[in-house]
């Protein structure tokens, strides 16, 4: 079936219907991933989703691959299910993907692929092979999988491509001027959560992707509140006098730290769910914020003006101790670690504020030239990040490869966008 949908649509190409809000402008690094040729998939025509072009983006923008331009990409590479190795290969790429698209009974399509490795031992075999049913409504998160399997094949981690992302969106003038949504990773599929007149800020994912951690100002003070993203439904959880902000769910979904002052200076905390208990983790004169925890969920990272300026430390709740983690730079701010790895990404203040990353040896890798980054959010495979930033004079968001190859602008087309939150990994 496979071979007769490929010889019966060909090489297809379709355009992609579907807007998205945040649309990416990519600013850099196009050229510097692993080659591979994604030819256009043989699509049913009721289809209106170009899984090839999504799934040629998903893979760019992890920074890691460097998809053809199909107008490179040989006429004869793929003919009949059969991969012409030595002519795509003439490209310079060192795989090839292809696949098919074919409607199924129950208004249900079948999607399938394969990608043919053009290099070495393996020139010619199938090193990656997928099939499953999507609707036309879920197509772009059957485009995604696909992406999710290559990145998988090719890296040995997980892709993120399926996950969402929550943010802040602000548009003055309007009903509601402050809004918490999310979306699709790439800013399609954008669903509104909360719809306030007042601020809303810092939103914060439980591991499981069922709710939402966040502060809103709609009683004219901060509070922290969890939503199920699901049902609606909506709990208080931290309205104290004084500063109640900066929500953090850990990765074992146990407990979410926050920063309060209802003690005092501001400190850092935590709530744990299963006992319905605030626990104080700082208490230190100076301005203790923004937690976040570490991938194991036995240490936190925050800031704090204890050393004079802003810095990052790192909390340990097997030894009760508090270290400084970053040095170089005039201020560190809002860490965030990388999933499998012991670095950090934080914004560091060098000719403004850039998000760059602090490997364990406490070096400083710049991977923006911007000026004005903030509240960035790592993607759970450690391969994006996603962050806050002013481009063409209006906040929105902007991407950037954790090794910094791929960089990319968000901007919106409408209000401005802050306070990203990279949602978990998806079950497979």
């Amino acid at each position: 079936m496979f071979k007769r949908l490929l010889a019966v649509f060909g090489l297809m190409v379709f355009a992609i219907s579907a807007q998205a809000e945040l649309q990416i402008e990519i600013t850099g690094g196009i050229n510097e991933g692993r080659k591979i040729a994604v030819y256009p998939f043989a699509q049913d025509p009721n289809v209106n989703v170009d899984v090839a072009s999504v799934v040629s983006a998903d893979l760019m923008r992890s920074g890691k691959f460097s998809p053809l331009s199909r107008s490179v990409l040989p006429n004869n590479g793929v003919v009949e299910n059969k991969v012409n190795a030595d002519a795509v290969a003439s490209t310079g790429a060192e795989a090839c993907v292809y696949g098919v698209v074919q409607a199924i009974e129950g208004g249900k399509y079948n999607v399938e692929f394969q990608v043919v490795a053009l290099q070495g031992s393996k020139k010619g075999q199938v090193i990656a092979h997928y099939k499953g049913a999507s609707s036309i409504a879920t197509m772009r998160q059957a485009a995604h999988r696909v992406s999710d399997r290559i990145y998988e094949a090719f890296t040995g981690q997980r892709g993120c491509f399926r996950t969402r992302i929550a943010y802040i969106v602000t548009k003055m003038g309007a009903k509601f001027p402050y809004q918490l949504m999310t979306a699709d990773y790439d800013g399609y599929n954008e669903t509104p959560v909360v719809k306030s007149t007042q601020p809303i800020m810092t939103p914060s994912w439980a591991p499981d992707g069922s709710r939402l951690a966040y502060v809103s100002f709609e009683s004219r003070r901060p509070a922290i509140f969890v939503q199920n993203i699901k049902t609606h439904k909506r709990t208080k959880l931290a309205s104290f006098t004084g500063l109640n902000s900066s929500p953090a769910w850990s990765p074992d979904g146990t407990k979410i730290a926050m920063t309060l002052s209802k003690d005092g200076q501001p400190d850092i905390y935590y709530f744990d769910l299963g006992l319905g208990k605030f626990q104080r983790v700082t208490a230190n004169k100076a301005i203790d914020t923004e937690p976040t925890w570490s991938a194991d969920s036995k240490a936190l990272y925050f800031t704090s003006e204890r050393g004079g300026k802003a810095q990052i430390y790192k909390y340990d709740f097997n030894t009760r101790k508090t270290e400084r983690v970053t040095y170089q730079g005039a201020r560190n701010l809002s860490a965030r670690q990388i999933p499998g790895t012991k670095s950090l990404i934080v914004i560091t203040q060098v000719n403004g504020f850039r998000v760059a990353r602090v490997d364990p040896d406490g070096s400083i890798y710049m991977l923006t030239t911007s000026s004005l980054d903030e509240s960035p959010s790592v993607a759970p495979n450690g391969s994006m990040v996603i962050y806050s930033t002013v481009y063409q004079g209006r906040k929105g968001l902007a991407l950037v490869s954790a090794d910094g190859r791929f960089k990319a602008n968000l901007p919106s087309s409408q209000g401005e966008i802050s306070a990203p939150a990279w949602g978990p990994l998806l079950s497979k």
